[in-house]
């Protein structure tokens, strides 16, 4: 087991059990991207509409700024390895290669070698020969994603992706649980029990992250926070940059349960 926090990645390789806080692990959405490879344990992941049951040897590759998270059963050890790179990592032909396929690959014991050099890099280099190794491998491990098929055995919710799809083309629109029944033809009540029951966050956190997040490319483009908060909505500054502060974590600053 290792966990490797330096310069712009957080890399780990995890073993949690029954002493661990909690079973249903942390909900989130964030600015980077994140790769897990499942080697044990009794997990069900959720990529925004999509849940699947992993099985050892799957990976789930997360996308920058998609909502995701575990609900695992701690009776049985949970393992993985756990990767966290920014955007800049990722060329824009892999990004938007793997934008199109399901984000779980299953059957990808193949890749376990690749996983497995990690354990023995931590035991030999330095933090800066790590740091190559390591990005060098996920790269490689991205390229031949690119080239891998996804298979349909995931969860998929028609309704609750067609919300999400919603709300991701409307996300500098004002968007109110009124606005979402008026555009589904269902009272406001439903769609929030539904939403939650699925997505485990009351549904306008979920639209309010949304935007966070898309402020938060215009910001990295080169908008001012003030221009971007007023264009997304938020009815003060103070407000905007409170929120967006405790949402946006860029990898080696933050540690979260995956």
């Amino acid at each position: 087991m290792f966990s490797f926090i330096y310069k712009n990645i957080d890399f780990a390789h995890k073993l949690d059990g029954q002493s661990s806080p909690t079973e249903e692990y942390y909900k989130h959405i964030h600015p980077f991207y994140e790769i897990l490879y499942f080697l044990k344990g009794n997990v069900q992941y959720t990529v925004e509409s999509e849940t699947r049951t992993l099985n050892e040897g799957d990976i789930v590759f997360i996308p920058a700024y998609k909502y995701h998270f575990a609900t695992v059963d701690l009776s049985v050890p949970y393992e993985r390895y756990v990767l966290k790179l920014p955007e800049s990592l990722v060329p824009h032909y892999i990004s938007a290669k793997l934008a199109k396929n399901s984000p779980f690959y299953v059957n990808s014991r193949k890749f376990g070698m690749t996983f497995g050099q990690l354990d023995t890099y931590m035991q030999t280099f330095s933090n800066d020969e790590i740091y190559t190794l390591f990005t060098s491998e996920v790269s490689k491990l991205m390229v031949m994603l690119c080239h891998e098929t996804t298979e349909n055995v995931s969860k998929h919710n028609d309704f609750i992706k067609s919300v999400i799809d919603y709300i991701n083309q409307n996300v500098r629109n004002p968007i109110t649980t009124q606005t979402l029944a008026e555009e589904f033809h269902y009272s406001k009540s439903f769609i929030n029990f539904e939403f939650k029951k699925h997505m485990k966050i009351p549904i306008m956190q979920f639209v309010r992250s949304k935007k966070i997040m898309a402020a938060h490319q215009m910001i990295l483009s080169g908008a001012k926070k003030s221009e971007v908060a007023e264009m997304f909505g938020f009815d003060t500054y103070s407000t905007f940059f409170r929120a967006y502060k405790k949402l946006i974590n860029e990898p080696g600053e933050v540690s979260e349960h995956s």
